[in-house]
């Protein structure tokens, strides 16, 4: 095989593509939009013109691609995928492989941010790593003796649906205490927005969110935050809280070398990262958490199309 790898990142607004070196170096990379509305072949067609435009086109042997859903990796099947509603059982690997007469790799995209971390953040020096996704959900993807754990039906991972409150919320799962349902988006704006219908005493928030709840968001949360606002700095605080707990699961459970966060949550920094230390130094086995690095992802942005690419060197 050559050294270069082509990934595509298939997220619900964009798809990226990107040729990539062995050493996870991005070559080339452009993108074009989600059409939700095409047909699989439809999108299909679209993607491979594109990217068979790259000029090292030609030196890549292998591609990958990374998609949110139900994936058959084995097969190579996208069973179902909440960005792509048109797509159900569809023969990626097989469809593309016939296109371009390249090997194809097709994986869950939590298992691809997973890989784009353990190469981008952490450069493939240690032996496992867990990569926990922070954003509309919680995900996550596990590398064990440097490749990708998949588990007996590819579901490993999952770990936004760990209970941390065996009494608590709903999840859409429908299990009760789920991660998700404490860091997630979502709930961690409706957390902000139960907290302003109290007395209290946030003076930056609304006015960031033009006096418009609905307008509230992670990234209004952060810089309220970093203005003092103590609304925002609690609801920050509990966030990082319930991570800890989580991360304490993960690092007692696997005893890992490092546990990379990304996705948009993860961009609040050390007002979750702070109060989740503190956690797991209450929680977990000193042993572990001591040998456990706990990192910010600085690209997150980059994992899926990286990892993607890369899930041929994970084999």
């Amino acid at each position: 095989m050559s050294n270069y790898y082509l990934g595509v990142d298939m997220g619900g607004t964009l798809i990226k593509m990107a040729i990539v070196d062995s050493k996870a170096n991005i070559i080339e990379e452009t993108f074009v939009y989600t059409d939700t509305t095409a047909k699989p072949k439809d999108v299909i067609k679209n993607i491979t013109d594109v990217f068979k435009k790259f000029k090292n086109y030609h030196k890549v042997d292998s591609i990958g691609f990374g998609i949110a859903g139900a994936i058959n990796f084995k097969d190579g099947v996208v069973r179902y995928s909440p960005n792509l509603p048109k797509w159900n059982k569809v023969q990626l690997k097989k469809e593309i492989e016939q296109i371009t007469n390249k090997q194809v790799f097709i994986d869950n995209d939590a298992n691809t941010a997973a890989l784009g971390a353990y190469w981008l953040d952490i450069k493939s020096t240690v032996d496992n790593m867990v990569c926990v996704t922070l954003g509309t959900g919680v995900g996550g993807g596990i590398i064990l003796n440097k490749k990708l754990f998949r588990g007996n039906n590819g579901t490993a991972g999952e770990i936004g649906h760990i209970t941390i409150e065996p009494n608590g919320r709903k999840c859409n799962c429908g299990n009760i205490g789920c991660a998700e349902t404490y860091i997630g988006v979502r709930h961690i704006v409706k957390e902000t927005v139960d907290l302003l219908s109290k007395p209290n005493k946030s003076k930056h928030i609304l006015k960031l969110a033009d006096n418009d709840i609905k307008q509230i968001t992670p990234k209004i949360l952060s810089q309220a935050a970093k203005k003092g606002d103590l609304v925002a700095k609690q609801v920050w605080k509990n966030v990082g809280e319930k991570l800890g707990i989580l991360l304490s699961d993960i690092i007692d459970f696997f005893n890992p070398d490092a546990i990379v966060l990304c996705g948009g949550i993860s961009n609040a920094g050390n007002l979750i990262t702070l109060p989740a230390k503190q956690e797991i130094k209450k929680r977990a086995f000193k042993t572990s958490a001591k040998s456990c690095k706990i990192i910010v992802s600085k690209y997150t942005s980059k994992l899926g199309v990286v990892g993607s690419a890369m899930l041929a060197k994970s084999l």
